[in-house]
């Protein structure tokens, strides 16, 4: 169905018309908010049931000012990418053939397929574990993926409209992997056979797959293709990455389909170099996505965050709390939520039942190792180190295991014998002569 745009330059073109109405902040705010249900009758809970509550919060997300500021860049973008793009205008089926033709494999071109390219791209760069990918997921999932047209303005108008499509970087920063993951990923969309078609089960050449990547982004009206984990380029060879980078700028100077890139700050350098050109007039600017600073919007997200608590005796967000858990993260969300919700299933299995400031810096320790690179980093504000380091993943499903892997309930140890034992280091393990959790019949 199609619906007016309101916007004067929008009007008339049927893949802005069907896409979803301009929504307010406000309504983005709602549309992206997710709380767990959460009920204080189950911090009473038995505990093996209150650790799977705990994995559940993890699912939490609190809208932010930088997510609407996001989401109003997808907003433009996508609409200001099809404005050259209108498939109901004359002409427009053989602009598509001079746009691939003018693609070359390598180097930038300096045509414009379309005389009037609208469209831009932009990266967005920040440390890992802040939000990027979960953000922008949340955002395309506001559009329908696949719009199916069969008619315009009572005329015949037979159309599948792709509106976005998300990519991961190849982990070897491959042109051929890339182009080979499109169409993979246009297939499984669309039931489409151009994996078949171009990538000839993986014969075919870069130079032969990029302008056909190209057309059938084009012939599918690709309202923005979304290219996450680029600091994968940085282990391209051979001058893979800046194959690709100009790649995307074609894509967006030639084709007139937006791009944008997500990456770590280990993708910066590259970033100055090729994708400035697709990025010049934009008015919008890449968005440097830094960790929270110790402020008010901090202690808002963690009042959002700290109505999960599923410990007996419920702790109430202080001040020394907010501090602790911030000095002990750095304002990287992802780690907040995590050790935050660690921290509940270390008060739980030692039986202490509450939330404390030693409870969180232990977690944090023990937790969040492979994190310390990145943490030192960002104490010191060291901002060259922040591009050096590797990316930081942490396993949840693997640090609540080793949380937990005491077992859920130890009715014949005492409260004071277990923090005994956690104070001295003993691991509360079976296999190690730790105590066994009674089995009642």
């Amino acid at each position: 169905s199609y619906g007016d745009p309101r916007i004067p330059g929008y009007r008339g073109n049927p893949l802005i018309e069907a896409l979803p109405r301009i929504w307010s902040s406000d309504e983005v705010a709602k549309c992206l908010m997710r709380y767990p249900e959460y009920d204080e009758a189950q911090r009473a809970w038995p505990s093996e049931l209150r650790f799977h509550l705990i994995r559940n919060a993890v699912n939490f997300f609190e809208p932010l000012p930088i997510h609407l500021d996001l989401e109003q860049r997808f907003s433009c973008m996508i609409r200001m990418g099809y404005q050259a793009r209108n498939p109901v205008q004359p002409g427009f089926w053989s602009t598509i053939d001079e746009g691939v033709a003018s693609i070359v494999s390598s180097g930038i071109s300096t045509r414009t397929g379309y005389g009037r390219s609208t469209a831009f791209g932009f990266a967005v760069i920040g440390i890992s574990g802040i939000g990027k990918t979960t953000a922008v997921e949340a955002i395309l999932s506001l559009y329908p993926q696949v719009i199916y047209h069969s008619q315009y303005d009572q005329q015949a108008f037979s159309r599948v409209q792709v509106v976005w499509l998300k990519l991961d970087c190849p982990f070897d920063g491959s042109v051929k992997g890339l182009c080979l993951n499109f169409f993979q990923a246009i297939d499984n969309l669309l039931d489409t056979q151009y994996y078949l078609n171009y990538a000839r089960r993986g014969r075919s050449t870069v130079d032969e797959m990029l302008p056909q990547m190209a057309r059938v982004a084009s012939i599918h009206g690709l309202g923005v293709l979304v290219i996450d984990e680029l600091q994968h380029l940085s282990e391209a060879r051979s001058g893979g990455s800046n194959k690709m980078l100009n790649f995307f700028v074609q894509l967006v100077n030639t084709i007139g389909m937006p791009v944008v890139l997500i990456g770590t700050y280990k993708a910066l350098p590259l970033l100055r170099g090729e994708f400035r050109q697709a990025r010049r007039g934009t008015g919008q600017g890449d968005l440097v996505w830094d960790r929270m600073d110790n402020d008010h919007l901090w202690r808002y997200f963690l009042e959002s965050l700290w109505r999960y608590q599923y410990v007996r005796i419920p702790s109430p967000l202080t001040d020394e709390l907010s501090d602790t858990l911030y000095d002990v993260t750095q304002g990287i969300t992802d780690f907040a939520v995590k050790v935050y919700m660690l921290a509940q299933i270390r008060a739980i299995v030692t039986g202490m039942e509450r939330v404390t400031r030693a409870a969180i810096r232990s977690v944090a320790t023990d937790s969040l190792r492979l994190a310390a690179p990145v943490l030192r980093a960002l104490r010191k504000g060291d901002s060259i180190a922040l591009q050096t380091v590797e990316d930081v993943y942490i396993d949840l499903d693997k640090l609540v295991t080793r949380e937990t892997r005491t077992g859920v309930s130890l009715p014949t140890v005492t409260t004071a014998s277990i923090a005994g034992k956690e104070k001295r280091g003993a691991i509360l393990d079976p296999s190690a002569g730790g105590p066994r959790p009674t089995v009642q019949k």
